[in-house]
């Protein structure tokens, strides 16, 4: 296993494919290439050149960044990617910090998979300091 990890968005076909794989949502190619070319800081892990994995920033650029698709293929879960791509990405957050700044790191985990990212330093929600999480997906119809 040549695994490699790159500081760079896997194509449009490659997103689509690994979010089949993990049962994520079908996106349309223009939200799919959006959420790629808008995206703060991406890194795709490869195998001998295929993507078997990827990690996703949004951000406001300042404070407020949002961890998301956070993704192995199947036959390469339980190999510590995960665990790789989460470590690499906060490593590149704390990086963009000049020394005594702060910022935050959200994200929303997949049922069963809090302990994961607690890891990290990720605390669940609600707690004594914060409200619950939410969310709202919203569809046009027509």
């Amino acid at each position: 296993m040549a695994i490699e990890y790159v500081d760079k968005a896997p194509t449009l076909e490659e997103y689509k494919e690994m979010r089949r794989a993990v049962n994520f949502m079908v996106l349309s190619d223009r939200i799919a290439a959006n959420a790629l070319n808008n995206a703060f800081h991406i890194t795709t892990v490869r195998d001998n050149g295929r993507a078997v994995g990827m990690i996703r920033v949004l951000s406001d650029g300042s404070y407020a960044n949002f961890i998301t698709d956070v993704m192995v293929i199947p036959e390469y879960q339980g190999r510590g990617i995960g665990t790789e791509m989460m470590r690499r990405t906060v490593d590149f957050m704390k990086s963009t910090l000049l020394p005594g700044e702060t910022i935050v790191l959200y994200l929303m985990s997949a049922i069963g998979k809090e302990q994961f990212y607690k890891q990290f330093g990720f605390r669940t929600r609600p707690n004594e300091v914060w409200g619950a999480g939410m969310s709202q997906w919203i569809t046009r119809r027509e």
